[in-house]
């Protein structure tokens, strides 16, 4: 399938307060395009977590065409990082052409956008504060 043509749209990361010292972040992807497989989404708290892929919280949800809403709850104010892929055919794994281009959706938080590899965390971080925040994001699938 044509990479071009698939499109996911982060409408937003919604920050909702449980109570003084914890938040929930909900990450809706819109766009997908199929309802094969699973949406893998993990979300890191700092860099070097993200660099040796050690995930804060992550969560596998069953896609389906349209939107997906993650939910990631009990965080402390901070800087996050999101990124996800949509494993269409079940393998775990997130697939990639002759020349390590993915051929299946994926993306990141803050509209950061894969250059060469993946992005670097400062790009695709946001901050968690006090107050209930909205980030909008596009990302390619």
């Amino acid at each position: 399938m044509n990479i071009i043509t698939k499109l996911f749209i982060v409408t937003g990361i919604t920050f909702t307060s449980q109570n003084a010292l914890s938040q929930s972040v909900d990450f809706t992807i819109e766009g997908i395009q199929s309802s094969k497989g699973k949406i893998y989404v993990q979300l890191f708290d700092s860099e070097s977590g993200y660099k040796t892929g050690k995930a804060a919280f992550a969560n596998i949800v069953k896609a389906k065409q349209g939107n997906v809403t993650i939910t990631f709850n009990d965080l402390d104010a901070g800087e996050y990082g999101i990124r996800y892929f949509h494993d269409e055919n079940n393998n775990g794994e997130l697939e990639t052409n002759l020349f390590g281009l993915p051929t299946e959706g994926y993306g990141y938080s803050n509209n950061a956008k894969a250059n060469f590899g993946p992005v670097d965390f400062t790009t695709m971080r946001f901050s968690i504060a006090d107050v209930a925040v909205k980030n909008n994001s596009t990302v390619t699938y």
